[in-house]
């Protein structure tokens, strides 16, 4: 009787620095949200609304991550599996930059007139 071989998981190796970076990420948006939620929704409600939801859009995104790393049962395709974590990663980093750029060129318009 032939032994069924598994197929190797390959994105284990990726496991580790995924769930390193997300932690980092996660704290680095939870300090500056500390910081900044003392005063927003005061004076600039603009900015501190493009803030605000690209900080939750960030935080609930890279929670997602963690929790899709930490998961011990993988599904039958781990390369899909991985790259939709992967792609959910890239998200959660983008979307604060993303506002970041929105409130600048929001600044820019307003000063320049």
């Amino acid at each position: 009787m032939e032994e069924k071989r598994q197929s190797p998981d390959r994105i284990s190796q990726y496991r580790q620095p995924m769930v390193t970076a997300t932690g980092i990420f996660l704290g680095f948006m939870l300090n500056f949200a500390s910081g900044w939620i003392k005063d927003a929704f005061v004076k600039y409600i603009f900015r501190d609304i493009v803030i605000a939801a690209g900080m939750v859009i960030c935080l609930f995104t890279l929670l997602l991550v963690l929790f899709r790393m930490l998961r011990m049962n993988y599904p039958t395709h781990p390369d899909e599996f991985y790259r939709r974590t992967l792609r959910l990663f890239l998200v959660g980093v983008g979307v604060p930059f993303f506002s970041f750029l929105v409130v600048i060129v929001h600044k820019l318009i307003v000063t320049v007139r």
